[in-house]
């Protein structure tokens, strides 16, 4: 039984490691009922996240996230925030998506799932193919998200492979929020469809994992484990991408702070 602590608006799993998320995760066609309110979906908000969640622009999309199976606690400032506020609220540890990964795609092999990954790149998906042969990938095109053709035909695009496939798991790597909407788009056909269907399709569950793969692939470095440990990797990734990174995390992530001001009222 997976253990959880609302905070933002999310319900975050709370625990010290990742054993029984990954076992609920392993089993999950077994622990998803789709006719509960809760998405098939794995989020893995940090800072950044919460901000945009908090965005007028996001308003619809943040409602469809809190609805995710599991939501894990990827940003350390999170974890801050819950030890001080009232109510017993502590999460006992950040739970990272890019050290969730390797984990779960290890046991995933291992009882030699169906997955489909929806890579950045041809380099990720190749590399992962090479691990394991019983999975596919499918790399989009640049596309805007804001432009509903553009999207759809992306999702159109991805669907003779994920119906020929039939995954029981789908990896998503193209960032925030993109896999989100490619994940959502793929979710109400999967529903359309068996809405119309004596012989309903299997949800898969969906992970909205970002960069992790390329983590995992020693594509992209991840800061050093001092920096991980006192909760600083956001400053170290800040040093590798500065001219990128900059606003994100010194003028648009600044909007973290009355969020949690209100969190503080809220409890």
């Amino acid at each position: 039984m997976l253990h959880r602590t609302r905070i933002f608006e999310l319900d975050f799993i709370n625990d010290t490691n990742f054993d029984a998320t990954i076992t609920s995760m392993v089993n999950f066609q077994n622990e998803f009922d789709p006719t509960a309110d809760k998405l098939p979906l794995l989020f893995t908000p940090n800072v950044d996240d919460v901000v945009k969640l908090n965005e007028k622009k996001y308003q619809s999309l943040a409602a469809i996230l809190k609805r995710s199976f599991y939501i894990i606690p990827d940003g350390q400032p999170i974890i801050w925030v819950s030890k001080v506020l009232p109510k017993n609220t502590t999460l006992q540890r950040r739970l990272p998506g890019s050290e969730l990964f390797p984990l779960l795609w290890k046991e995933l092999i291992r009882n030699n799932k169906r997955i489909m990954v929806i890579a950045p790149n041809e380099q990720v998906g190749e590399l992962l193919k090479k691990e394991y042969a019983n999975m596919i990938y499918y790399v989009p095109p640049f596309f805007d998200v804001e432009n509903t053709t553009e999207l759809e035909s992306v999702i159109n695009d991805c669907l003779p492979h994920f119906n020929a496939f039939q995954p029981d798991y789908v990896f998503l790597g193209i960032r925030f929020p993109k896999q989100n909407h490619i994940a959502l788009g793929l979710i109400n056909y999967i529903n359309k469809q068996n809405a119309n269907n004596h012989s309903p399709q299997k949800m898969p569950l969906f992970l909205l994992l970002g960069a992790s793969y390329e983590f995992y692939l020693n594509i992209k470095k991840r800061a050093p484990k001092f920096w991980q440990k006192i909760g600083m990797e956001w400053f170290y990734r800040f040093t590798q991408e500065p001219g990128r990174l900059f606003k994100r995390y010194f003028i648009d992530d600044l909007a973290f702070l009355p969020i949690v001001i209100k969190e503080f009222r809220n409890k």
